[in-house]
């Protein structure tokens, strides 16, 4: 895991340790928690009270050596962080490793770098202070979305941070959603609460840059309906923002009826409609 990825919208993901705890719906069919602990018996899941996190070693020598190739090459690749792990929780073993892991991150200015969590509200009190007022370019900063709520509570916290690139990760998607507050035009004037006065200040307010969307994968996979996705595919068009749609997951419906497609996550776009076809990335 590192190098090569089944991620489609990364390159390389980068795991400076192992372990977390479910926080939220979205983590109820972890596929990280059933690498950790039930395949390799790790016992990094959980609170922090009763476990402990696994510090990794190779990813610390390989994320350099990816930057030097990138470079090399003159194309910019993407590194998804901590797919084993979240780079924002608040457990006293990482602390240490998170400095240390986002300096190195900070150096590595030929990979476009993706920082992906749970918990916004975190972000802020935990990157280094200088960020705060010369957030570093390429490095791009994201929340999952599963649910109408979730995207109420974090997306706000997203929305605080200065980074060139935010972005949600709307997977797995357990129903529908309205993010419209979130991504530009006519909304970003009622968030402003002053739609008939905006004079365009208003059309500096935060918004999300980018979006990723899909169904749940694997065994127990819950039910991902094709007007869900079509709902945040139409709502990121019409923003202009660009939206990576990555499967249809294990448990695809149209409406209440299951649909079937041969790849076995319903991530071949070949087996989409025509308007799910669109996997995008930041400008």
């Amino acid at each position: 895991m590192g190098k090569e990825t089944g991620i489609a919208w990364t390159n390389h993901t980068f795991n400076p340790w192992w372990g977390c705890l479910k926080v939220s719906p979205g983590c109820e069919h972890c596929y990280a928690e059933h690498l950790a602990v039930v395949r390799r018996k790790l016992p990094v899941w959980g609170p922090a009270a009763t476990t402990e996190r696994r510090r990794t070693e190779s990813p610390w020598k390989d994320l350099p050596k990816w930057n030097a190739a990138a470079g090399r090459d003159g194309v910019r690749r993407r590194v998804f962080v901590a797919s084993m792990a979240d780079i924002f929780e608040d457990h006293p073993m990482v602390t240490a490793w998170r400095v240390e892991a986002l300096r190195l991150l900070e150096r590595c200015t030929n990979l476009d770098v993706q920082l992906l969590t749970k918990r916004p509200r975190n972000i802020l009190q935990m990157v280094p202070v200088e960020w705060l007022t010369a957030w570093p370019s390429h490095v791009w900063v994201g929340t999952t979305v599963e649910d109408q709520r979730r995207a109420e509570e974090r997306v706000p916290f997203l929305l605080q941070v200065p980074a060139r690139v935010r972005f949600l990760s709307v997977e797995p998607l357990l129903e529908a959603v309205d993010l419209r507050a979130y991504l530009g035009g006519m909304a970003r004037h009622e968030r402003a609460g002053h739609a008939a006065s905006c004079d365009g200040s208003c059309f500096d307010l935060p918004t999300v840059s980018w979006v990723i969307v899909g169904g749940e994968s694997g065994r127990g996979a819950r039910p991902f309906r094709q007007e869900w996705a079509a709902s945040v595919v139409g709502q990121c068009v019409a923003a202009h923002v660009p939206v990576f749609m990555k499967q249809m997951g294990s448990n695809p419906h149209d409406g209440p009826a299951p649909m079937k497609f041969k790849h076995p996550t319903g991530a071949d776009p070949s087996e989409w409609p025509s308007m799910l076809r669109r996997q995008e990335f930041p400008r």
